[in-house]
């Protein structure tokens, strides 16, 4: 239990809990005390010891032993399941957190070779591949090869290739190389470093389409030109009677993950390079690294890079969306008042007043509008923002948060499902799922809400909405010893957590508000 908490360390009382819970404080406290005498004995190395214990805490150095269970490359080669055959008669929180803790090993093994869980199918159906590595900032779309038997399908090669190269231009922040330069190198076999390199990017997406039978079979490969090693693959296949919108949906959602790929690829490249050298775009970039590592410090360092790069660009768009991004981040997760929630809105106006363009400004703005509970405009600016830019997963994901906070759950479905497939892996996907999962829970499907609960958590531990979901879909299903398990999780990784955090939620009909209030308390909350 100690080798796979957080730091090797729990709590004398997290401990006499679960191993002990059924005896008389007294009696458990003297249990523990004297297994962690044995503890010692057994564990004892030479020189320092190993398990150190205070008055509140029982710690094992981690640093000093191997513990298989945290190999995470290898979590699904130990065959069995987390201490099979173990029982503790009589111990429910045992049982509790035993049951949880296999079901957390599950979901670790099934990663992707990013490192990445795995969403289950019964989320999103989708495979996803390695993410990026380092070169310049810029994509080419090279002409994708027909290795059909004739030339019958050259147009849809093209046709697929000019609607990437149309549809990547609009996220903004990447430029892409135009179709009169990227086009020609058609047919020949220069090369993808080559290519590049005269085309002055960083990456470049080649591919093709092949037929088989009644369907036609597309494959895309996008390179790193230092490397030359692939960071990001796509395959799909789609019927040889298709339509438009077949293809629209395709290129839609290849360009969301592109997205997120080449993202990840530029906040890594930034925070390697010397801050001595820092460029205003590598200000940014090393600023957006910060941002999604979700801790008070890392925002904090997010901030001071985007007020350096504002002040030597006072002018950038970029550097003005992604402060907007900072405030807003700062507005949900401290749960700030409506004159934070203004500010807002003007910073984000000035992002569209320096690129009216650009989708994310627009999102910004409805995010304000909405926290506000001004659903009606925030949707417009939403939808806006998606016209600009069909493939920006977060403005989808928002039009679900309004249906939500506006009490129309079932409106809200299709928007957040549509985010996740845009952004299987963004580091959003977390909210994603937490707004699926109260969407649920609104909707009484409470196995659904606690599935998507649980696949949030398990992408930020501490994301206190989410185990609000799942303590409510337990609770109200009639699972009242699992809720007041999951009550317990949530108080542990949220220990300022409290009902006034349910209270600052913008929902228009505060009833929403009273019901989640009222299935925490079903389990136990006070």
């Amino acid at each position: 239990m100690l080798a796979v908490a957080s730091g090797g360390e729990r709590t004398r009382s997290w401990l006499q809990d679960r191993l002990w819970g059924s005896r008389q404080q007294p009696q458990a406290q003297a249990s523990l005390r004297r297994e962690l005498s044995n503890l010692r004995k057994v564990l004892d190395l030479g020189g320092a010891s190993v398990l150190d214990a205070n008055h509140n805490s029982v710690r094992l150095d981690l640093t000093r032993i191997a513990v298989d269970a945290r190999d995470l490359d290898h979590i699904g080669d130990h065959g069995g399941e987390f201490l099979e055959g173990l029982d503790v008669p009589g111990e429910d929180a045992f049982e509790d957190w035993l049951r949880d803790q296999r079901q957390q090993f599950e979901r670790l093994g099934n990663r992707d070779g990013a490192g990445q869980v795995r969403l289950p199918k019964t989320i999103v159906d989708l495979s996803e591949p390695v993410p990026g590595f380092r070169g310049r900032q810029a994509i080419a779309v090279l002409p994708l090869e027909n290795l059909t038997s004739g030339d019958d399908l050259d147009y849809l090669a093209d046709g697929i290739s000019e609607e990437l190269i149309e549809r990547l231009s609009r996220l903004k922040w990447l430029p892409v190389i135009a179709r009169s330069a990227s086009f020609q190198y058609r047919g020949r076999s220069a090369d993808l470093r080559e290519i590049g390199q005269s085309l002055g990017v960083r990456y470049v997406l080649d591919g093709w389409i092949r037929q088989s039978d009644s369907m036609f079979r597309l494959a895309l490969n996008m390179a790193d030109v230092e490397t030359g090693l692939t960071v990001w693959t796509h395959a799909s296949e789609v019927p040889l009677q298709f339509t438009k919108a077949m293809i629209d949906d395709l290129i839609l959602e290849i360009v969301g993950v592109m997205d997120m790929r080449i993202d990840s690829a530029e906040k890594t490249r930034a925070i390697r390079i010397s801050k001595s050298d820092l460029t205003v775009e590598d200000l940014i970039w090393r600023g957006r690294w910060h941002l999604h590592r979700f801790t008070r410090e890392d925002s904090l360092s997010a901030k001071e890079y985007f007020s350096e790069a504002l002040r030597l660009a006072p002018n950038s768009a970029e550097a003005l969306v992604q402060m907007t991004f900072f405030h807003a981040r700062s507005i949900w997760s401290e749960r700030k008042d409506e004159a934070n929630m203004r500010a807002l809105r003007q910073l984000a106006q000035r992002a569209i007043v320096a690129d009216s363009e650009d989708s994310r400004g627009y999102m910004y703005a409805g995010m304000a509008e909405l926290w506000m509970r001004r659903t009606g405009l925030a949707l417009t600016l939403f939808e806006r923002a998606i016209k600009l830019n069909p493939s920006l997963s977060l403005a989808h994901a928002q039009i679900g948060s309004t249906h939500i906070l506006a009490g129309n759950a079932p409106a809200a479905i299709g928007p957040l499902k549509m985010a996740v497939r845009l952004g299987p892996n963004d580091e959003h996907t977390f909210y994603v799922l937490g707004e699926l999962a109260i969407a649920y829970c609104m909707l009484g499907e409470w196995d659904q809400a606690i599935e998507h609960a649980n696949e949030s958590l398990l992408r930020r531990v501490a994301y206190w909405y989410a185990h609000c979901s799942k303590i409510n879909a337990l609770a109200r299903k009639g699972s009242l010893s699992e809720a007041d398990f999951a009550l317990r999780q949530l108080q542990e990784a949220k220990p300022d957590f409290s009902l006034a955090y349910v209270d600052w939620l913008p929902f228009v009909d505060k009833k929403w508000i009273e019901f989640i209030k009222a299935g925490l308390r079903m389990a136990g909350m006070t």
